[in-house]
């Protein structure tokens, strides 16, 4: 066994001086991937794969599984807490490695549901998490009514050496600081959506607390570049309806009470019309407090995709897209 690394001011001077990309184009391999919904019941599930791409002799690794499960309450977007279940697993150079969520996470009668950090673990000490870029995955989510969608895994790089530990400031936590793994994006963008769709929106919250609470402000444009905002709170992680965060994501609502552009959508080759309303999003966290009311950031650190959920008319999802500007306050829980 191979002596500890320790954690020193020259070490954490070699990690800061190591060049880095400006920014993640969220398709390259990580040491955390994070899955932004998983489903785990007997009527709705996932399917979650981790890779391992190293094909080295020595690139053994374990894989951190954190479930992060919500308890819900009347209020879909503030639920009571997100309890933690941990699991690890090795893989092996080359090895992949894909389970059922239902088997893999903790088993509860009605199902849980929420989102999902695995993070790269030094095999031979003790939840002790290190820079091993070399994990991809993917999800395949099963909703209620039998349909599917797959998505990648949001990656994140190490910033420190290979195989050297990461929690330089010793907090326990994973920290997206451009110090110990690159930053989260600033604000994300839901490229378009088609308001008869049904389309959901999951958001989980990395600043904080799984309590604190997020406001998210939302700038949206319909179909004719008419500008529309909407916010709301949240703590967490939500997976909702576009319709149940705002009206104005609705059908009827853009479709009387806004300017249109009929040649943005025709969906069936025919005189183009104002029957299919769309438009696009960009989503930003404006401030992030606890239950109290006590500032914690004036800037939250948010991840997020585009799904189906539960049954719907239409089926889909992907992630949102991410801003070349980055921020530095995002943390997922330790070991």
């Amino acid at each position: 066994m191979r002596a500890m690394p320790v954690l020193t001011a020259a070490f954490a001077a070699v990690a800061l001086a190591t060049p880095q990309p400006a920014f993640a184009d969220g398709r390259s391999p990580g040491s955390v991937l994070i899955y932004p919904v998983h489903r785990s019941g007997a009527n709705y599930f996932t399917v979650v794969c981790v890779t391992n791409t190293s094909t080295q002799n020595d690139g053994d690794t374990l894989i951190h599984y954190q479930y992060a499960n919500v308890n819900a309450t009347s209020d879909p977007f503030r639920p009571s807490s997100c309890t933690i279940f941990n699991r690890t697993e090795l893989l092996t150079p080359a090895d992949t490695l894909c389970v059922l969520t239902s088997c893999h996470n903790a088993v509860d009668p009605q199902g849980q549901e929420g989102y999902l950090v695995v993070s790269a673990q030094d095999p031979e000490h003790f939840n002790v998490p290190w820079s091993f870029n070399w994990l991809v995955g993917s999800e395949l989510v099963i909703n209620g009514s039998g349909l599917m969608y797959a998505t990648n895994a949001i990656p994140f790089e190490a910033r420190v050496p290979a195989r050297m530990p990461t929690d330089l400031d010793s907090d326990n936590n994973l920290d997206f600081d451009d110090l110990e793994y690159e930053a989260t994006p600033d604000f994300l963008y839901i490229d378009s959506f088609v308001a008869i769709q049904g389309s959901q929106l999951a958001l989980l919250n990395l600043t904080g607390t799984s309590q604190d609470i997020n406001t998210v402000q939302f700038a949206i444009w319909n179909d004719n570049e008419y500008p529309l905002s909407t916010t709301m709170m949240f703590n967490c992680w939500f997976d909702r309806p576009l319709q149940d965060i705002s009206t104005v994501f609705t059908q009827n609502f853009l479709r009387f009470s806004t300017p249109h552009d009929p040649a943005e959508l025709n969906i069936d080759c025919s005189v183009p019309d104002n029957t299919v309303e769309t438009g696009w999003a960009i989503i930003d966290s404006i401030n992030v407090s606890t239950p109290g009311g006590f500032p914690v950031a004036d800037d939250g650190a948010l991840l997020g995709a585009i799904t189906c959920g539960h049954p719907t008319r239409w089926d889909g999802g992907h992630l949102l897209w991410e801003s070349v500007e980055r921020q530095t306050n995002g943390e997922a829980f330790g070991p």
